[in-house]
Parts: structure tokens; sequence; C-alpha cells
């Protein structure tokens, strides 16, 4: 697999070239730069609360999943629409923060990872702030590539172990002795 950054994409890449060896740097810079645009596409639409354009960002295969942070799974396109429109219906305005982006492209597949902070003001006024992890994952149809799977979940930064705290370790084999007797 060869790797590639490119600093005008904003974020680390790699492309797998395991599958078409001939693959030439340039057109491995434009995918990324089309799975990079995907993915704004995704935001852009997010932020406007805009289920048109979300609809042409997301594939419309019956395969497509998505995971808002603290939801079930919503599978199908028809089902996330109906999320997104009840998210975006409790909402006045939404803003993105996204950091530590990384765009890898496999083929016909490619996937983000990024940290996202958001500013959200809820349609009673009321203002909050979150920070999640997310990954994108794309598939490339006809010359269009479009989301088929975004999971969000919160991020929780490492706090110090309470002293108090019971911790218990991982046993491989639970129905054996710790000690080692027989």
């Amino acid at each position: 697999m060869r790797k590639s950054h490119d600093p005008a994409l904003g974020a680390a890449a790699a492309v797998s070239t395991d599958e078409d060896p001939t693959a030439q740097p340039t057109s491995l810079t434009r995918e990324l730069a089309c799975v990079e645009e995907a993915n704004t596409g995704f935001y852009e639409a997010f932020a406007l609360r805009d289920l048109d354009r979300m609809g042409q960002v997301w594939s419309t295969t019956p395969y497509c999943r998505c995971v808002h942070p603290g939801w079930e799974l919503v599978v199908g396109w028809h089902e996330i629409r109906n999320s997104w429109a009840e998210i975006f219906g409790s909402i006045a305005a939404v803003e993105f923060q996204l950091e530590d982006v990384h765009i890898e492209v496999a083929g016909r597949s490619a996937w983000v990872n990024l940290i996202a902070y958001v500013d959200i003001t809820t349609n009673e006024h009321e203002n909050f702030q979150a920070t999640v992890v997310t990954t994108n994952i794309f598939e490339k149809f006809d010359d269009n590539w479009r989301m088929v799977l975004h999971h969000s979940s919160n991020y929780v930064e490492d706090e110090p172990a309470d002293d108090d705290e019971d911790i218990q370790e991982f046993d491989p084999n639970p129905g054996s002795s710790m000690s080692g007797a027989n």
C-alpha cells in the first residue's frame, strides 16, 4: 500500500494501489480530493440543515447505515433521511470545526476519520457543545462518491483513574484458576 499526504487536502491520506498497480499519483490525488469534497458536502448539508443536499451526499442503497451519537443503528436511506429530518427539526443552528481528518481510498471504497467539535443551538435557544469522533464511509457509484455509513460517537477524553475505583482485569480463561494450580 502506498501512502500519500497532500498538504492541499489538509488531511493525511492513504490509498491502496494493490488492486491497480498502474494507478497514477494524479488519479490518486483526484480521488482523495473527490472524497474530501463529498465529506465536506455532508457537513455543509448538515450545517445548512438541508435534506435535499443531504440526499445528494448519501447512497440510496438498502445497506447504507447511520449511527448518530446516542442513537441506535439507522438502516436504509428512507430511515436515515427521517433521522436527519428529526435532527434538523430540533436545531436552529449547528457549526462544525473538523480536526485530525484522515482520508483513505481503496478501489471503489473510501473512509474518512475525524474529530468534530460541534456548536449547536436548539429551537428552544439552548446552546451546547459536543465533541464527536466520526467515521464516514463512501462508495463510488459511477463517478460519484456517496456516503454509505456515518458513525459518530461522543468523544471522551482520558481522565485519570480514581484510586477508589475497583479495577477489573481481563481474564482470557474465565473458567481456569488464576493461581495456576490444578
